[in-house]
């Protein structure tokens, strides 16, 4: 039913979208128009306190982040041209800020910015993002106007790559100061290479290149951001002509539009991943539970049928080509060991184990389709799995309650793929972010977390992914794919960690 239900809602949006005119190429005096973009969400706010990953390509337009991250995932120069330890515990950093950076007002932009964005900012909401990344910042200590000593209350090994990542964004603090957290939201001001121009909630964003950006001025001027969550709709924009590019579309229909004259989809692995949260409670106590779980689910077979094979099964929490991942290890996917599993827990055909699954709906692509799979798969098994289809701010309230009792379908993706921003953050008893509480994961993370060479550490978490997933403490499910369909003369290249970076779009020369 569930196959039926979604060839017959993708043929109709088909029917539908073909009737529509196909893309015409650029003419040569449109390059300096505003690109039009589709984009699958709204900014939840114009003060980067909360934003998650789909927001960051909207509020990468305006903010600069500390470090970037390189093609391989190691943290790059950015607005911190230099960083190093000043210890062998990874809690004092000294980094070195760029000279001559500028916000969209003029002010330059200097350590007490960087202090101020990271330190006073987390203290001033604590129920934050960025509160729950920086919280352990007990100071930043200026040594002079563009050098700092980061001070950390626990080991942070993995602070450079949060320098690069979600939600480490640079406000000039003068101005913060000045308006407020509302003031500011109304009238956001970045060093980033766009800046904001018109905002309508809900509808629409536009964005005007910053001509003085330290980096250079984007090759497109004008940024014209239309919003709808309606991935049928984004397809229509993108195929009338309405919109240049549009990204997080399902996999089918990415492929149609891309077989389209003047269209071409991208597909790409990401650093996002997809997973299935495991909660300490009831029956998933037991280990041959939890592994029966794991050994009942065809990860394959979700996804050649909801990603055209697109989405990368994974055993541990990190795909292919990201550094946590185990090479050769894998969980079969075996019904029988499932039953007998099981069996060996106390449950059978007549006493059935009985489990609540949780999952969003259109959070994540295709999210309440693979929690009906993995509810069918369980069911073959003898597992009587009972679908809880919660908002993301409810679920998040459940957790915040201590009010989920089963698994959680969850997606995950911190851009700069580190393996300690994965289980360190979704495993450590300590993090807010984590379900599954056991008094024998944090001694096995603690020294990771302290661990300054990258590669030890690497290979450290390695050895605790391969441990915790055999224990059945998380089922890693999916690598996801980046997906993005986009005009022809229009040169995209993926992100490695799933962005979309309008300031590196730029339109093909005529001749290519």
């Amino acid at each position: 039913m569930l196959d039926r239900r979604t060839l017959l809602r993708h043929t109709l949006a088909c029917l539908a979208l073909g009737t529509m005119p196909r893309l015409a190429a650029a003419a040569p005096d449109e390059r300096d128009m505003p690109l039009s973009i589709a984009y699958p969400t709204d900014i939840s706010s114009w003060d980067p306190l909360r934003v998650n990953p789909l927001q960051s390509g909207l509020i990468k337009c305006l903010f600069d982040q500390p470090l970037s991250l390189r093609r391989d995932l190691s943290p790059g120069p950015s607005v911190i041209t230099q960083y190093r330890w000043l210890d062998s515990s990874c809690r004092q950093l000294e980094v070195q800020l760029r000279e001559g950076v500028r916000f969209h007002n003029g002010q330059p932009l200097d350590a007490e910015d960087l202090r101020f964005s990271l330190l006073e900012r987390a203290r001033l909401e604590p129920g934050s993002l960025l509160a729950g990344i920086w919280g352990g910042l007990e100071e930043v200590e200026l040594r002079t106007r563009h050098r700092a000593i980061m001070h950390l209350s626990y080991p942070m090994a993995f602070a450079p790559a949060m320098l690069a990542d979600v939600p480490s964004y640079l406000v000039p603090s003068q101005y913060y100061q000045r308006v407020g957290s509302a003031g500011f939201a109304a009238a956001p001001i970045g060093s980033g290479p766009y800046r904001l121009l018109e905002y309508e909630q809900g509808v629409r964003m536009l964005f005007e290149a910053n001509r003085d950006y330290w980096q250079g001025e984007p090759a497109i001027r004008r940024i014209n951001v239309l919003i709808s969550r309606d991935p049928v709709a984004r397809a229509a924009m993108l195929q009338a002509g309405n919109a240049g590019l549009t990204v997080n579309l399902p996999v089918s229909e990415s492929q149609r539009l891309g077989r389209l004259p003047g269209l071409t989809q991208t597909i790409a692995p990401s650093t996002a991943i997809v997973l299935l949260q495991m909660v300490n409670q009831g029956a998933l106590r037991q280990t041959e539970v939890r592994l029966a779980l794991h050994h009942a689910i065809d990860k394959v077979a979700i996804s050649q049928g909801l990603f055209a094979g697109y989405a990368v099964p994974i055993w541990v929490p990190a795909g292919p080509d990201m550094p946590g991942h185990v090479e050769g290890f894998k969980i079969a996917y075996d019904p029988l060991t499932a039953r007998s599993l099981l069996a060996s827990a106390g449950y059978d055909q007549q006493h059935p184990l009985k489990i609540n699954l949780y999952t969003t709906k259109g959070a994540l692509p295709n999210d309440l389709e693979m929690a009906l799979a993995i509810q069918y798969m369980w069911q073959q098994v003898g597992v009587q799995a009972n679908l809880k289809v919660l908002s993301m701010s409810m679920l998040l309230a459940y957790q915040n309650q201590g009010r989920l009792d089963g698994p959680v379908l969850r997606g995950w993706n911190p851009a700069a793929g580190d393996p300690a921003t994965y289980s360190g953050f979704l495993m450590h008893p300590q993090m807010s972010f984590a379900l599954f509480k056991s008094d024998d994961i944090a001694p096995r993370l603690d020294p990771l977390m302290a661990e300054p060479d990258n590669q030890k550490r690497f290979a450290g978490f390695r050895r605790f992914d391969r441990w915790q997933v055999e224990q059945g403490y998380s089922i890693p499910l999916f690598q996801s794919p980046s997906i993005c369909v986009h005009r022809s003369d229009l040169q995209f290249t993926a992100q490695p960690s799933g962005v979309l970076m309008a300031s590196e779009l730029k339109w093909r020369e005529a001749n290519t």
